[in-house]
């Protein structure tokens, strides 16, 4: 995908130019005008050639950008075909940058230096001025760059601090100077590196769809609340987060600290049908794990494989003899086949082990040693997710089936979130009633993700 987006940067640099006088010339040159954002405004200015209109353009900076290079915006001053144009450019061009969790903080970029405060534009003539600003120390991973006092669609930027950022700034550069196709080619799987685009870095294939709140937070398993009936009326609701301990220098890492979780999942069978309607059980379930949603492995029979391991704690916070808790060890595949962007297949087996099942020695036996998990379906339309579980002895076992589709395909774009349908059969459903068999039961209700 990066390919064909610089490929496009290069098929309109080669378009004619218009020409423009000295000392304006290296302010034309349009190797990044395909990046460019265009504002909605057009500014009029009553100048002594009589009334003539402006366009400005805030052309996209570099994807990804060294921590050690300055950052670097440049405008696009455009004058329609009608009269010459005078221009007055600020010396200062404001931005606000918000990163991570930190509150937005004001930037001044500087303008070039041998640019005059006021440009002469023929009529059809453009111009660009570059402004330019160090990154803020604090500023890390993917920053967004929000233009103020004027109207312009926000930037999103990586900034890579790893050791490879000189490699990454030059390849950059190369890349929007290529002539050719093979210069394109060769400076982007510089830039994309191994396993993928730094500023789109592998989507994550083991949590729920969606965008966290923050940098370090992300969703996990589906959040979603769901009510049904057979025999009884219940309903189903789980919460599920996972945070990210620290966002590495160059966010294709696959080192330990770098890919470090905590994920916290609680699950609540909640009883509709009993006298003050109370929750039958909940499950409290703490995680911290290493997790890499796309190792870099290829092979012709998947299109990705990620991979997590690390030890889960459940318990259901009860005493006596409703005292349910594991600790379960464990490591957890990931493959993905087909197209990403489309209807693909996923499957990832949960393998583990029990630790301290005192209070539960035989779970084993009901809920056996792996949770395989298997969904089909595409990001933006439906998607059927089945986990399945087979304990040691019997048929002892369960299915768990959660259909889901976005709600705005029904009622419009401004819903968020997705239509949840779901159906469990056999042992399991919750820790209190691990070795009991409950009716099957369909759900149909709402998630925030899936």
């Amino acid at each position: 995908m990066r390919f064909h987006a610089a490929f496009a940067r290069l098929a309109f640099c080669s378009a004619p130019r218009p020409s423009l006088p000295t000392p304006f010339a290296p302010f034309a040159q349009t190797s990044r005008t395909a990046r460019a954002i265009r504002l909605s405004a057009l500014l009029a200015f009553p100048a002594l050639y009589g009334e003539a209109h402006a366009t400005i353009a805030m052309l996209q900076p570099a994807r990804e950008a060294a921590a050690n290079q300055p950052l670097q915006i440049t405008i696009l001053y455009s004058a329609d075909d009608a009269k010459p144009l005078t221009i007055t450019v600020p010396p200062t061009l404001k931005m606000s940058l918000t990163s991570g969790e930190q509150a937005p903080q004001p930037l001044d970029l500087v303008r070039e230096p041998g640019v005059p405060d006021t440009l002469h534009l023929r009529p059809g003539q453009f111009l660009k001025v570059r402004f330019s600003a160090p990154w803020p120390a604090s500023a890390r991973g993917q920053v967004r760059l929000d233009p103020v006092g004027f109207d312009a669609s926000p930037a999103l930027v990586v900034i890579n601090r790893g050791k490879e950022q000189d490699a990454v700034a030059q390849a950059e550069h190369a890349e929007t100077q290529a002539t050719t196709p093979a210069q394109v080619a060769t400076a982007a799987a510089v830039v994309a590196g191994p396993t993928g685009d730094a500023i789109s870095p592998p989507g994550d294939s083991l949590s729920s769809t969606g965008r966290g709140l923050f940098s370090h937070l992300s969703y996990y398993e589906p959040m979603y609340i769901a009510a049904g009936r057979n025999g009884d009326t219940n309903a189903r609701l789980q919460l599920s987060f996972k945070y990210r301990i620290r966002i590495p220098d160059d966010l294709r890492s696959k080192s330990l600290v770098d890919n470090l979780y905590f994920a916290y999942t609680q699950t609540s069978i909640w009883d509709l049908s009993a006298d003050s309607r109370p929750f039958r059980d909940t499950t409290y379930s703490p995680q911290l794990f290493y997790y890499v949603p796309d190792t870099g492995w290829r092979s012709p029979f998947f299109t990705r494989m990620g991979f997590s391991a690390g030890i889960a704690h459940e318990s259901n916070g009860k005493a006596g003899t409703d005292s349910r808790s594991i600790n379960m060890p464990f490591i957890r595949p990931t493959w993905e086949f087909g197209d990403l962007t489309a209807n693909h297949l996923t499957v990832s087996p949960k393998i583990y082990y029990y630790l301290g099942t005192s209070n539960n020695p035989d779970i084993a036996d009901y809920r056996g040693y792996v949770d395989l998990l298997v969904k089909y379906g595409s990001p933006d339309g439906w998607q059927l997710a089945t986990t399945v579980r087979k304990g040691t002895k019997h048929w002892y076992g369960s299915v768990d089936t959660q259909f889901t589709y976005p709600l705005a395909k029904v009622l419009g774009s401004a819903w968020g979130g997705y239509i949840w349908v779901g159906y469990f059969n056999g042992y399991g459903e919750d820790l209190l009633d691990y070795n009991n068999r409950q009716h099957w039961i369909a759900r149909i209700g709402y998630s925030i993700s899936r």
